[in-house]
């Protein structure tokens, strides 16, 4: 590496040359982002999951539904059913439109003698009172309508919208934009329409995804350029160091964008972390380059050439580790958790060989305008560093109080410690939406006023054809199942439908209601006849061509991933009892596959750290060359892991899809400075000092870059709490803190454990002579 860097000083206007022409694909690439947030992309293709559910939408239909909602004092009335046969029409022709079903289309079985004929609940022609009120009887009196597109006071209906699957998420939200539009100009202004379902959902986050990463960029490039001029007190080091952090994030996320990659809420912090991430190793090379020209006084190219191969080392561990924990996420099975580790492990790196390279070249190329600034900086500042002066301080304080800090750690660490007792896990995916986003304001309203908006899908599948839906007893069961699950979930599921109620509908008309309300066909051959008759639209929805699996469909409120689990341990147990060994189930759909991804999320959680954990510990000790420091330096990054994972637990702040990271991220990143402290300690240990000088001087030699990045990687963490989706602001203000109490941990706690067990590394302790009094060290 020595010679690379020889390379970099010497051939600089080549090495920006090619850096330069590498640059541009990148930078074509970064213009080219592209932004998915479908379930579907939280999870590997071939996640057996995923793989059931496509199956299941290849057998039963999409599940791409949205609701057009408007409530009234009377919705059965002239002009609300018009408005509503007007809209529905305008819908049923609209592109990616596969059906509509609406108070205009609904049809309700009717008994003739003896047989039974479909008819429409809106007829055709003018729209009287008469009409309006011949409606309201039928669609109120038919269980299939009320509670499904019409509430059962009157006063709220629902316009389905089932979409055709759609290449691009984009796609999707110019047409779901459309759809609205249309709906609004046949409204009128009359009524105020809602629109909800998981679409809308879907679109609504892209959107704030998009937003955040044009927002995230630029805000964390602003700000480090600010606290990297104020801490340098250097204009023209400054910008070279944003030149650098620009090139690589440049990289980094258009080798993200070349693989073929989306942005989504998790992916979108790639880009401010990477920002913040990388400024690091420029920190230390241009603190270490401005203390060798203006302090020891060498010459603009040695000052170079000796900060990049003084550091080169302890940055490539630092990127190494950060690395690591970010490549840690490969382990887990929720795919965008993985995408940022992968590319976030190589743009880490891409900044370790950008900051020792190309950053020296940019210093040689600039050598004129950062000379006559260091000249004229070091001629206005001739005197002491406050911030090194205010360090020394703390460090001899540090020293003095060794036992206070090491007490204070552990008091702190055992109040966190029942608070990560409390931690829990969720994916509520309308809970990422911010209160009063018009989205999820629309969502609460259609849940308060006729229906829940997330699908929960089962299906029933008979072992053996003898058992078929061909069966009467067959759709009883399916019945029975229905009811056990509705009045299990009371309160969490609003509605059912399956085959079974629609047969029933279908045998009431046809027997005029003798059987009673919600009575089944008892004769196999009556129930043929019923398939007969039955609308192919419908069956095609609820039963499987072959006959052998069912499809019931429940309508939840959004919520805590909490109400599925529960519902599947409910049919674990009484479900399976119903069905004994003549069918099968198994749970599918939105509502199941966030219930999958919490489970992914507790072992990724688990994964993630333990692989992280073990890797950097192997890495330290090859910093550390030394068993007890290597043990040492563990502890004070468990500390701001411990600290925000007990915090998040007291404040009931959940673990999801962006708050897994922390654990992984925060040892991988925490871990950076602790390499810098440890590998300026030992040099100063072989110098000759005792350990309290040692670390006195480590605070003095090291403890201005220190602080520097750890005050950019909190303020850029903290910018993503101006993020539009709760859990990246949940995410940007852990971090930030856990960052926070990463300074902490080296600061304090690292040099305290240090000056009490004093591992044999100095020199002067392990010869015999005699400690001194802590050097008065500026």
């Amino acid at each position: 590496m020595n010679r690379l860097i020889d390379f970099a000083v010497a051939r600089h206007r080549l090495v920006l040359f090619f850096i330069s022409l590498l640059t541009l694909p990148f930078l074509w690439f970064y213009g080219n982002q592209s932004f998915r947030n479908h379930i579907n992309a939280f999870f590997e293709k071939d996640d057996p999951d995923i793989v059931y559910y496509q199956a299941f939408q290849e057998v039963f239909g999409s599940e791409e539904m949205m609701a057009v909602v408007f409530k009234d004092a009377d919705i059965f009335t002239p002009e609300s059913l018009t408005i509503i046969r007007r809209i529905t029409d305008v819908i049923e022709r609209h592109e990616g439109v596969q059906r509509v079903l609406s108070l205009s289309n609904a049809e309700v079985a009717v008994g003739l003698d003896d047989t039974v004929d479909f008819h429409p609940v809106l007829p055709d022609g003018e729209i009287t009172q008469a009409v309006a009120e011949a409606a309201r009887s039928m669609a109120l009196s038919h269980g299939v309508l009320k509670g499904q597109v019409v509430s059962s006071d009157g006063t709220t209906t629902c316009i389905l919208v089932e979409l055709l699957p759609f290449e691009s998420n984009e796609a999707k939200g110019l047409a779901i934009q459309s759809i609205q539009a249309k709906a609004e100009a046949v409204a009128g202004g009359v009524h105020e329409l809602r629109y909800s379902g998981g679409p809308c959902v879907e679109v609504e986050i892209n959107a704030l995804t998009r937003r955040d990463n044009m927002l995230f960029t630029p805000i964390t490039f602003l700000i480090i350029m600010v606290i990297i001029y104020r801490m340098l007190r250097n204009s023209a080091l400054s910008f070279l160091g944003q030149v650098n952090i620009v090139v690589i994030v440049l990289w980094g996320i258009g080798f993200l964008v070349m693989c073929g990659e989306p942005i989504n809420t998790v992916t979108v912090v790639i880009a401010p972390v990477l920002l913040a991430i990388s400024i690091a190793d420029s920190i230390h090379i241009l603190s270490h380059y401005r203390s060798l020209y203006t302090r020891k006084g060498l010459g603009h190219r040695t000052a170079v050439a000796e900060a990049a191969r003084t550091l080169w080392v302890p940055c490539l561990f630092t990127s190494l580790t950060t690395g690591i924990g970010y490549l840690s996420f490969v382990t887990t099975t929720v795919r965008p958790v993985k995408i940022v580790g992968i590319f976030t492990a190589v743009g880490v790196m891409i900044a370790f060989f950008m900051s020792v390279l190309f950053l020296p070249a940019l210093l040689m190329l600039f050598q004129k305008a950062i000379v006559k600034k260091n000249t004229a900086d070091n001629g206005r500042h001739t005197g002491k560093d406050p911030v090194v002066d205010v360090l020394v301080r703390l460090g001899r304080w540090v020293v003095g109080h060794s036992g206070v800090v090491a007490l204070f750690f552990l008091v702190v660490m055992a109040v966190m410690g029942y608070g990560m007792t409390q931690l829990r896990f969720d994916t509520d995916f309308a809970a990422y939406l911010k209160d009063g986003n018009p989205v999820k304001e629309d969502l609460r309203f259609v849940e308060r006023h006729i229906r829940g908006t997330v699908p929960v899908e089962m299906v029933i599948e008979a072992v053996n054809p003898e058992k078929d839906f061909s069966h009467p007893d067959s759709l009883k069961v399916l019945d029975q199942v229905a009811d056990e699950i509705m009045a299990h979930m009371t309160g969490h599921y609003t509605n059912v439908f399956s085959a079974a109620d629609y047969f029933s509908e279908i045998h009431e008309a046809f027997t005029h209601g003798e059987g009673g309300k919600g009575a089944l066909p008892e004769s196999r051959l009556d129930l043929q006849d019923y398939y007969e008759l039955a609308d192919a639209e419908v069956l095609e929805r609820t039963i499987s061509p072959d006959l052998q699996s069912a499809r019931i469909s429940f309508a939840s409120v959004f919520g805590a991933n909490s109400n599925a689990r529960k519902v599947q341990a409910f049919a674990k147990d009484r479900v399976a009892q119903i069905l004994g060994g003549d069918y099968r189930f198994r749970f599918t759909g939105l509502s199941s596959l966030y219930n999958t991804m919490d489970n992914n999320l507790k072992i990724s959680q688990v994964r993630s750290f333990g692989t992280a954990f073990v890797l950097i510990f192997v890495m330290m000790f090859f910093v550390c060359k030394n068993p007890i420091l290597t043990a040492l330096s563990m502890v004070p990054n468990l500390f701001p892991i411990c600290t925000t994972l007990g915090i998040m637990g007291w404040f009931g702040i959940p673990l999801d899809t962006s708050t897994i990271m922390i654990a992984s991220v925060t040892i991988g990143i925490a871990v950076d400075d602790t390499i810098h402290f440890i590998t300026w300690f030992r040099r100063n240990c072989e110098a000759g000092l005792c350990t309290r000088e040692a670390l006195v001087k480590t605070f003095s030699d090291t403890g201005k870059p220190i602080v520097m990045t750890s005050v950019v990687l909190c303020t850029a963490y903290f910018v993503l709490m101006t993020g539009s989706v709760k859990p990246i602001i949940a995410f940007g203000a852990l971090a930030g803190l856990a960052m926070f109490f990463a300074l902490v941990g080296d600061l304090l706690i690292l040099p305290a454990l240090i000056n009490l067990v004093k591992p044999a590394l100095c020199k002067a302790e392990v010869e015999g002579v005699p400690e001194g009094e802590v050097s008065n060290i500026s």
